[in-house]
Parts: structure tokens; C-alpha cells; sequence
């Protein structure tokens, strides 16, 4: 059985972009498979190259000849030479460019922070917010955080309506495999562990449908069989999450949920997405850097615990609970400790087999 974390076809995970109202995984359920895709050459200008070989730009689009893999709803992996690369803004879901106003809101810094509402177009990528991804990749790099996806390309593009700063970013992959996806591995794996095939997960309604069940067994079975694997995730998570502050950074305003952390395929956990991510330098104000750094803290553990919490299921709920309690003592504690690679694929080798009888479109 092939599992390639780069190219993570296997994964369900909740990326909110694939939702109608694209809402947050906190305050909705919004389970989504990895897509495959369509993708086909669009007009770019390099504004600057890293690879030995130019990758082309390509897009989303159902008249497409090549074939890649959904990464969240604005980005796409893709093969080539035996290398995997991410294409950072090339549509939207599946659907290409589209003229919609995606809620999103713009920073500046102009000697301290500022931000203002500035709806994004579906699809695309500021110029500014690439600017900022590349300045925290190279920073963070050198204070020994982990970046399995790194930045080798960014381009000038065309889009079919008026978006002059439209930029996408290039970069070649170890991961795309998401914490949350793994955490969703894990939840399905016990569910199905308690419930057999008598529970299933429609896609069509964002609903988990389970059969009446023992609530001290199963959570019983969970304490037994899964509570150290939620914990220690987490856990590792909230590691992270301290190192970002106390190298004086932001994990990212508006952005600190664990689907912005990357399972690498030693068992090691990266970051990704950075293009909310902030100084303490920056800010000029060890206040206000504090209190973002609250926030930060406050949004993760929120995204944990609700994320689990909306499948209106107690064994879910009490294992957002148990991810919670991991981040915490993670980031008290500063302990981290690369998690075990083979249960990880043996997990994930479990969640295939079992998958098309617990996830339905239907």
C-alpha cells in the first residue's frame, strides 16, 4: 500500500474553503477529501526563481491535461521529475479563478501593525502577502524551525479579472499530509473501532451518523487504545507554538489552527503557511505582541477542541478535550518528542481500508 505524505490523496481533514459559506472549522463541521484535479499552463513572468528548472505555472480547470491533488481550496500539489511541488494560489476549490469575494482581511506594517478588511478574490495570492511568506520562511529558517515546504519560485499572473498584485508562490514539498488530517485518521479509526460500519460520515450533509452506544465504553476503549496519540500530537503542537513565541514571532493572526502543521514522514511535525505571521520587532510594542500571542494560544485550542466538538458525538467532544490538554502541556512544558512514524502509517493503512465504507457522498 502507497503512502506518499507528499502527495496526500488518502487524507479527509477540515479545510473550511470547500464549504459554501467557507466557515471556519470552529464554528462548523466541514469534513473534505483531497481532490483530484485538473490543471492546465496559464500566462505567468517570474519574479524570482530558486530551481534548477522552471516549474510552469499552471491552474485549476476542468479542460486541464494534467493531473494534481487539492491542498486546501486555493492550492495544488503536482508531480514532476519525480519531485512534488505546491502551487500556492491557482484557483479556487476546483473551480479555477472565480470574481468572489472571499472574506479575508490585509496587515501593513508601517511601524507598528495595522490590518483593515480587504476581501480577497477566489483564487489568487497578494503580492504582499507572498512577500510576507518569503520574509518568515527565510527568518524562521535560521532560528531552526522546521519548513517542509519550501519556497523556490514566485510568479507574476494573469487572472480573468482586475487583480494587478496577483503573484503565486512555488514550492517544492517533503509534506503536505496536515495535522488535522491525521487527527481525523485517528477519529475515524475509533469510530469504527466502537461502531463498525454502523456509523458513516455524509459528505453531502457535513453530518456523523452513528448508532446508540456505550459512552463509558467507548471511552473506556479510547483512554485504552487512542488518548496517547491525540495527547502527544497535540502536545508536539503546542511545542511549536511556544518556540514561535519565544523566538519572538506570531504563529499567525487568524491562522494558528493545526491545520497549518505539517506530519513529516520521520514522524517530525512542520509549519506552513505563514503569511499572517508577525514580529515582535515588527509590532514595536511588547504589549500588544503578548496579547496576539494570546490569541494565538486562544485560537488553537479553540480550533482543537471545536473542530471535534461539532460532530455532536461525546467520544469526539472528549477527544477535543484530550488535544487540548496535549497543546497546553506542550507549550508549559516545552517537550517534544518526534512522534512514531510506524503507528502513524499503520493508522493511516487502517483509515484506507475502512475509509469508502465510513465516508459517502451521499
Amino acid at each position: 500500500m502507497n503512502i506518499n505524505f507528499k502527495y496526500p490523496s488518502f487524507a479527509i481533514g477540515t479545510h473550511s474553503g470547500w464549504n459554501d459559506k467557507n466557515n471556519s472549522p470552529t464554528t462548523s463541521l466541514s469534513i473534505s477529501r483531497r481532490i483530484p484535479i485538473k490543471l492546465k499552463r496559464s500566462p505567468y513572468e517570474v519574479i524570482f526563481l530558486k530551481s534548477n528548472k522552471e516549474i510552469p505555472y499552471i491552474i485549476k480547470s476542468i479542460e486541464g491535461e494534467t493531473e494534481g491533488l487539492s491542498s486546501g481550496a486555493g492550492s495544488s500539489i503536482v508531480e514532476m521529475d519525480k519531485l512534488f511541488f505546491k502551487i500556492k494560489r491557482n484557483g479556487y476549490r476546483n473551480k479555477g479563478f472565480i470574481d468572489k469575494q472571499i472574506p479575508d482581511r490585509e496587515f501593513i506594517i508601517d511601524n507598528t501593525l495595522l490590518e483593515e478588511t480587504d476581501n480577497e478574490v477566489g483564487g489568487a495570492m497578494s503580492y504582499i502577502d507572498a512577500q510576507r511568506e518569503i520574509k518568515i520562511e527565510n527568518e524562521l529558517s535560521k532560528k531552526g524551525f522546521l519548513i517542509p515546504q519550501r519556497i523556490v519560485g514566485l510568479y507574476k499572473i494573469k487572472t480573468p479579472f482586475k487583480k494587478d498584485d496577483a503573484v503565486a508562490i512555488i514550492q517544492q514539498i517533503d509534506t503536505d499530509f496536515r495535522a488535522d488530517e491525521l487527527a481525523m485518521i485517528y477519529l475515524f479509526n475509533l469510530f469504527f473501532d466502537i461502531y463498525g460500519d454502523k456509523c458513516f460520515f455524509s459528505l453531502k450533509n457535513n453530518y456523523f451518523y452513528y448508532p446508540q452506544y456505550s459512552i463509558k465504553k467507548g471511552f473506556e476503549y479510547f483512554k485504552k487504545s487512542y488518548s496517547t496519540l491525540f495527547f502527544e500530537l497535540a502536545k508536539n503542537i503546542g511545542s511549536i507554538y511556544r518556540k514561535f513565541h519565544d523566538e519572538g514571532y506570531l504563529r499567525g493572526i487568524s491562522n494558528s489552527w493545526y491545520g497549518n502543521e505539517l506530519i513529516c514522514e520521520d514522524g517530525n511535525i512542520g509549519v506552513c503557511d505563514l503569511e499572517s505571521c508577525f514580529s515582535k520587532e515588527e509590532i514595536n510594542d511588547e504589549e500588544v505582541f503578548e496579547e496576539l500571542a494570546k490569541t494565538d494560544y486562544n485560537l488553537a485550542i479553540t480550533a482543537f477542541y471545536d473542530s471535534m466538538n461539532c460532530f455532536e458525538n461525546s467520544l469526539a467532544s472528549i477527544v477535543g478535550s484530550k488535544l487540548v490538554e496535549g497543546f497546553k502541556e506542550g507549550y508549559n512544558k516545552k517537550e517534544y518528542k518526534t512522534l512514531d512514524i510506524t503507528t502513524i502509517n499503520d493508522q493511516i493503512k487502517r483509515f484506507i481500508q475502512n475509509k469508502e465504507r465510513m465516508i459517502k457522498n451521499e
